[in-house]
């Protein structure tokens, strides 16, 4: 197994599953996968799907989340969260996706 094999498996043990809270408490959703960027590497990706009843799925940088007392915690407002361009869980990104998502999380 190679390093990025292992790190992609951590962090998929680490999140998967996990629900996402707002910095506030509102929950953002449950992470459905963990993607690495266009380029390969470790993971930089949380894939997220949407709190409600449909099936709706957004990338937040791994970078942004933080753990406090056990909870998977983002700095960001459901609406940003909302307005970010739309993922598809258990396929890669593709270079153009990568850069469409890095714009709406450095313009916040």
């Amino acid at each position: 197994m190679t390093t990025r094999d292992r790190k992609t498996c951590e962090a998929l043990e680490r999140y998967l599953g996990r629900e996402v809270h707002a910095a506030d408490g509102t929950l953002l959703g449950r992470v459905r996968d963990v993607l690495a960027g266009a380029r390969g590497g470790p993971p930089d990706w949380l894939v997220v799907r949407l709190a409600g009843p449909l099936p709706r799925h957004r990338a937040i940088p791994l970078r942004m989340s933080i753990e406090v007392t056990g909870r998977l915690l983002v700095p960001t407002s459901r609406a940003a969260l909302r307005s970010a361009p739309a993922v598809r869980p258990g396929r890669g990104m593709t270079a153009p996706e990568e850069l469409r998502q890095r714009r709406h999380w450095s313009e916040g």
